[in-house]
């Protein structure tokens, strides 16, 4: 028999390859080969190192190039995005497509319904919701290897607190850099909805010195938040949403959007954490390494005595799973439409648009998002 040449030369280690390399799908979230997500568990208390990734994204929502804040090359701690809950009969959870900087059918019909004076119930229910993500290596936990995980955690039960602690103290906004950070340690809160399940909210931040730096090689095992988010195209997005998948398209399609009928839904839990693989955690060792002690300042002065952390427990924000209910908002008075460059509230107009409570009932909302969508 003639020999010849096998066709399963290269096709093999390449599938192999490939298959390394695939993400693993963890809810709205596409997670690296071998990567880990670290969930907060409700009443506990954490340390965890923050670590910077390497922004990839040109459309980063912190994007600031004058401060060269998360452009595309330079390290940040947190990638932002919008999360709209309980989308279609399946109650699936589905990443906003402005967290990409696109068009948002869920929010187009929002904005329709707003306008045409619907119930602020039945607009709350499409709302997207403020989540980040971040880069935590968790210190001490009988659960999680010390090595990087992703942590997917809302606006309101974490960078809230965070930043108020930095506003307090500017010194620790160093936090995430490796060989100058700090190591947080994080109280959280349990909390519950009803009879629903409890959930985490940071309730007290203190920041620890490392007594270790890190190197930059920890920077190879470092997730690209920018690649994580499992993002629908406009189509897929608007027929889960309208729940047209499998059905004929075209005119329905614009006859759903005018009829589609808001749903109540019921909050759907969050997903269940992964098993932990254990990856090499690479770090350098300062010259004198010194006991783990809470500080809140650099010492300015040889004589400065330290003292323990004190921190006053914030007050008990509204209880809500995955962000505030709506509040009571204070406003001006109406601002004319011809006038609409400024933002009633403070915040910037045309960029910020549906990221505050203020947003649902602003005068000049339909203005702000159609300056965000030029």
């Amino acid at each position: 028999m003639k020999n010849k040449k096998s066709n399963f030369r290269g096709k093999v280690s390449k599938d192999a390859q490939k298959q390394q390399r695939a993400a693993t799908s963890y809810g709205h979230l596409l997670l690296p080969k071998g990567a880990s997500v670290f969930n907060a568990e409700p009443g506990s208390r954490v340390k965890l190192d923050f670590l910077p990734y390497e922004v990839t994204d040109p459309k980063h929502p912190d994007r600031d190039p004058e401060s060269d804040i998360a452009t595309p090359g330079s390290l940040w701690y947190k990638r932002p995005y919008k999360l709209h809950r309980n989308v279609g009969s399946t109650n699936d959870s589905h990443v906003c497509l402005t967290s990409v900087g696109k068009k948002c059918p869920i929010c187009e019909y929002r904005a329709k319904r707003i306008k045409e004076g619907a119930d602020k119930e039945e607009t709350d229910t499409m709302r997207a919701s403020l989540r980040n993500l971040y880069v935590v290596v968790p210190l001490d936990d009988k659960k999680a290897e010390a090595k990087p995980h992703i942590m997917d955690i809302s606006q309101f039960l974490f960078q809230n607190l965070l930043n108020e602690e930095l506003e307090e103290n500017k010194d620790y906004e160093v936090f995430p850099d490796l060989e100058e950070g700090y190591t947080l340690k994080v109280r959280f809160d349990s909390k519950t909805i009803g009879k629903g399940q409890p959930f985490a909210e940071a309730d007290r931040i203190d920041f620890l010195e490392r007594t270790e730096a890190y190197t930059d090689a920890i920077l190879d095992d470092v997730p690209n938040l920018d690649t994580v988010l499992k993002v629908l195209t406009y189509e897929e997005l608007s027929d889960k949403f309208f729940e047209l998948e499998g059905e004929e398209k075209g005119g329905e399609l614009k006859e759903a959007k005018e009829d589609a009928p808001a749903r109540a839904r019921k909050p759907k839990e969050e997903p269940v954490e992964e098993e932990d693989k254990p990856v090499t955690r690479i770090r350098k060792p300062k010259e004198e390494e010194v006991e783990e002690a809470p500080v809140r300042t650099r010492k300015p002065k040889e004589e400065e005595v330290e003292e323990p952390p004190t921190r006053t427990r914030r007050a008990t924000p509204p209880v809500e799973e995955d962000e505030p209910p709506v509040r009571t908002t204070r406003r001006s008075a109406p601002v004319e439409t011809d006038k609409a460059e400024k933002c009633p509230s403070g915040h910037k107009f045309g960029k910020d648009t549906d990221r505050f409570d203020e947003c649902d009932s602003c005068t000049i909302w339909d203005a702000c998002m159609e300056e965000k969508e030029k």
